[in-house]
């Protein structure tokens, strides 16, 4: 009975709005079903988020949208996160903010009609929208320069020197190969940004972020349907690339659609290009594989565990194939390392909290988490 009461005390605070006012630890819930190797075990689930893409960790806070609201869980204590700010935020059922971006101050969330909301986060316990910009949505919007500036998926270079009153400044995208845009856009390094479009460009926005340069490429990987990209600091040898399909445009479904790739990121400086090193597909196939019979979305967002450098392991959320863990070696090469499939689950984004425990995020199932035992 006392269980059955603190669960129904955390909904009811969760329905009003109240929980941001004191931290509310979460409920343990049911083991649901799931298929996973020897090296990935289950902790528990969160289950308010039922129809979430994607979230944001910054320190000890874990941002999450879902159609509904968006909430703060301080994850301080990784294995029982607690709910410490809410704010009601109508979006599209089932397509909210995939990649909602922020320094820790501000956050950047898309909303209905076309708004981009910009988000007071300072205070974690009574987050409030601050500034609005009609127009200014996309499928993702990123931070640029600690928040100062944001590059969204469609082009638009956002100034949000004034938080309260941001302003669209320009088009990354204008007067290059990559003229409609991309899917997202990777800082890599303060001031300099990776786009995931067809060709990807590294643009350098330090002196003028409203008019970037495009200072080199990546060619060579139509028809893939380029999803997210991550280079560490821009030092890294590798260049990370992930493909959401291999046919050009956003829904698949096909056998060999779905991809991450490795590139050659030494001699960019000289070449002002990036060469393709290797590349792993995902088949169809039997749970007890990490695969699932059929699959209607492939690869999808990815983070690399905190040791990466050079190489190293990282997690990617396959929508119905789950969660795989991949390994980088030093030379570029991409093996499996293990994996995370939930029953009836759809999972969009993977995070790494600490060098143990992962959230996944499912459209389906909420934040499922997670705890790899195997080493890097």
């Amino acid at each position: 009975m006392k269980r059955l009461t603190a669960i129904a005390t955390s909904l009811v605070l969760l329905a009003v709005g109240i929980g941001s006012a004191a931290a509310t630890s979460l409920p343990a819930g049911p083991g649901p079903g799931y298929f996973a190797s020897d090296n990935v075990e289950f902790v528990d689930h969160v289950p308010f988020n039922n129809d979430s893409a994607g979230g944001k960790l910054v320190g000890d806070y874990f941002y999450v949208t879902s159609s509904r609201a968006l909430l703060i869980y301080d994850v301080s204590d990784p294995v029982a996160p607690a709910i410490v700010g809410l704010l009601p935020l109508v979006q599209t059922p089932y397509f909210a903010e995939e990649d909602p971006d922020t320094n820790g101050k501000i956050l950047l969330v898309g909303g209905l009609d076309g708004v981009l909301n910009v988000i007071d986060v300072e205070d974690k316990t009574s987050p409030q929208i601050i500034g609005q910009l009609d127009g200014g949505d996309a499928h993702t919007t990123s931070c640029i320069l600690d928040c100062s500036w944001a590059y969204n998926s469609n082009g638009q270079i956002i100034d949000l020197r004034k938080p309260t009153a941001p302003k669209i400044a320009g088009n990354w995208a204008e007067n290059t190969p990559a003229q409609g845009g991309g899917h997202d856009v990777t800082e890599v390094r303060p001031g300099m940004v990776m786009t995931s479009s067809t060709p990807m460009l590294l643009l350098d926005a330090r002196k003028n972020p409203a008019k970037p340069k495009v200072i080199a490429s990546v060619g060579g990987t139509e028809p893939r349907y380029i999803h997210a990209n991550l280079w560490p600091n821009m030092k890294d040898r590798f260049l990370l690339v992930q493909a959401e399909t291999t046919s050009g445009v956003s829904t698949c479904g096909g056998e060999d659609d779905g991809s991450f790739m490795t590139f050659d990121a030494t001699k960019w400086r000289k070449t002002r290009s990036f060469t393709m090193i290797d590349e792993l597909r995902y088949e169809t196939g039997l749970p007890t594989d990490g695969r699932m019979p059929y699959g209607t979305y492939c690869a999808h967002w990815f983070d690399l565990h905190p040791s990466y450098r050079n190489g190293g392991l990282l997690a990617m959320a396959f929508y119905e194939n789950g969660t795989h863990f991949l390994e980088v070696s030093s030379k570029g090469k991409i093996s499996e390392a293990g994996y995370f499939v939930p029953v009836a689950g759809s999972t969009s984004a993977v995070y790494w909290i600490d060098d143990e425990i992962l959230y996944t995020v499912d459209y389906n199932r909420g934040i499922d988490i997670i705890r790899f035992t195997g080493k890097p």
